[in-house]
């Protein structure tokens, strides 16, 4: 055989591997997903002359990969999220429609709907057969199970898209501002309790605590109070918040299976001013989450750390769940501090001696911190 005739066989033979990549490519199958990460790297490989020019070309590559890979993510979560806010997603979980019935159920352009629609089914979330549209049964069951935290994401995301403001004007994000009757308050509640239900089981683990009979949280700590309660079932739980939070507590409570609720009632906020459960009697451990950031310590911080020592038995725990990051500000619960940003009136951060400074210097007699989740969640333990 010619040589000219096995370079043909050769071009012929590539030309039919390219092709065949970029129909996978283009139609974003999983086999489309691995060849799209396995060609461009093996084409920079084959075309670099050295080691050195192969890491200077994949560096390169990477970091443009890197762009278009966050480019792609906005994509996909703008289209799952504007599907789930306007209910297309409820529509089309448990039967098939058209793109006409949606829009005309729900109130939509026919035209725009389409496009989300097919753009839902590219990126996988979505099937469609002739003309109906329907949830994709992988997608489906991801959506059954942590379809709350996809929403509280399209809630941060949306809030994401307000940080220049926030960072002017030092508020947080109407979105999500707890005080906002108007805002996602609930699907944060919701989703901070799904988090700390993950990251304080691994806290029950690493820290030993002892004795605890009677424990004060918010409504933010209904997860953490049934992971105490699986090492202590005796444990007598007693529990404040504002009055549109507390209403959500009962939902909470199910969910987690909570028991022995000797108090529940709401707070105006004001430590001073709030009764905290039967608090003459004294607790075991009291859960701060993100008291000392939310406002000023002056205005809001303060009061509860002091409240708490005060209504601790010697030997209790304060519990302070916190983006506590290093020293120089750069590693530990970063993306934490970030999020902290939407919610927060403070703007406050905490480093580590900051913080054991500050906890100790309010009475308390040791103060250690605990990692949790590789780091991406830190808890103070203030011990009385």
């Amino acid at each position: 055989m010619r040589r000219t005739e096995v370079e043909k066989i050769k071009r012929n033979i590539l030309k039919g591997i390219y092709d065949f990549s970029e129909r996978k490519i283009e139609e974003n199958s999983t086999t489309g997903k691995i060849l799209s990460e396995i060609i461009p790297i093996a084409y920079i490989i084959s075309k670099s002359k050295s080691p050195k020019k192969i890491k200077e070309n994949l560096s390169q590559y990477l970091e443009t990969r890197k762009i278009l890979n966050i480019q792609r993510s906005v994509l996909e979560l703008s289209c799952l999220g504007t599907a789930i806010e306007l209910g297309i997603t409820e529509k089309i979980s448990n039967e098939k429609k058209t793109a006409d019935e949606i829009s005309s159920e729900l109130g939509t352009e026919r035209r725009r709907t389409e496009t989300l629609l097919d753009a839902l089914c590219y990126f996988g979330f979505v099937k469609k057969e002739g003309s109906k549209y329907q949830l994709d049964p992988k997608f489906k069951r991801t959506f059954e199970k942590s379809g709350d935290y996809l929403k509280f994401m399209w809630s941060q995301f949306k809030a994401f898209a307000e940080l220049p403001t926030i960072l002017k004007n030092g508020k947080p994000s109407e979105i999500l501002n707890i005080y906002n009757l108007e805002g996602d308050y609930a699907t944060l509640l919701y989703n901070v309790n799904s988090f700390l239900y993950i990251a304080t089981a691994e806290l029950m683990r690493k820290f030993e605590f002892k004795d605890i009979k009677r424990i004060m949280i918010g409504s933010m700590g209904i997860s953490f109070a049934k992971n105490i309660q699986k090492k202590f079932p005796e444990v007598e739980v007693h529990i404040g918040c504002y009055p549109h939070l507390i209403e959500k507590v009962p939902e909470l409570i199910k969910k987690y299976g909570l028991t022995n609720i000797k108090t529940m009632k709401p707070h105006k906020g004001i430590p001073s001013e709030d009764r905290w459960g039967e608090e003459e009697k004294g607790y075991d451990l009291v859960f701060l989450t993100k008291k000392l950031t939310l406002r000023e310590l002056e205005e809001f911080g303060d009061e509860f750390l002091k409240k708490t020592y005060k209504v601790l038995r010697k030997g209790g725990y304060g519990v302070i769940w916190e983006a506590i990051v290093n020293d120089k500000g750069t590693s530990g619960p970063i993306e934490e501090s970030i999020l902290d940003l939407l919610v927060s009136f403070s703007g406050k951060r905490w480093k580590e001696s900051e913080m054991k400074e500050y906890v100790i210097s309010n009475g308390f007699s040791d103060f250690k911190i605990i990692k949790c989740l590789g780091g991406k969640a830190t808890f103070g333990i203030a011990i009385k």
